[in-house]
């Protein structure tokens, strides 16, 4: 693993009616980010939360501050004890060399109070990473085996079938016979086969 160090510190001043904070307290920092890629660089963005508990007693503080000063007005007192939470935006170009997985790490917090009754709050930031990129599984997608249907087999029924031989009713002569058996009740008339006129005959009475 290789490592990368930077320095953060930032300076916070509280309202007037609270006092000015004493030196000392209890202040923890953690390092929340996401991180983007490109061919230059290795960008982390996110925030440093900071949760102090600080004391405060009587004192005059400064009216006017640096314009990078914070002002915190969110201060949670149990008698002269304060506790505030701030969101130190985390924004940071690291060098492409920089491989995943990283970490982030804030160590060595320090405080301190300066003349014009603010907070200074000064921390370390490691950044831990991979000696070599990280190897990236990729999904190897398999080719769906189609299976072979089985041909549909003619299954041939064991069933009686009636064949009509229209060969046989194609003779003249073999018509006449077969008139000549029907019952003397039936007669024999004109019909339209197919579009084709057919003229039975029958023996007279």
């Amino acid at each position: 693993m290789k490592t990368l160090q930077w320095t953060m510190e930032e300076l916070f001043y509280f309202p007037e009616e609270i006092g000015v904070p004493e030196e000392g307290g209890a202040v923890k920092v953690n390092a929340g980010f996401s991180e983007s890629r490109t061919e230059d660089s290795v960008r982390l963005t996110g925030i440093y939360h900071v949760a102090a508990q600080v004391g405060f007693t009587e004192g005059e503080r400064a009216t006017e501050f640096a314009d990078e000063a914070v002002y915190v007005d969110d201060v949670e007192l149990e008698g002269n004890s304060g506790y505030f939470e701030y969101a130190v935006p985390l924004y940071i170009d690291l060098p492409p060399e920089v491989n995943a997985p990283l970490t982030l790490e804030a160590t060595d917090v320090s405080v301190r109070t300066d003349d014009n009754g603010a907070l200074a709050v000064k921390w370390n930031v490691t950044c831990t990473y991979a000696d070599k990129p990280e190897a990236v599984a990729v999904a190897v997608e398999e080719p769906e085996l189609e299976v072979a249907q089985e041909p549909k087999k003619l299954v041939q029924m064991d069933a009686e079938v009636a064949v009509h031989d229209s060969s046989s009713w194609s003779g003249h002569d073999e018509v006449l016979p077969y008139i000549a058996t029907l019952p003397d009740e039936w007669t024999t008339t004109t019909f339209r086969s197919n579009d084709v006129l057919i003229q039975e005959e029958s023996e007279a009475n």
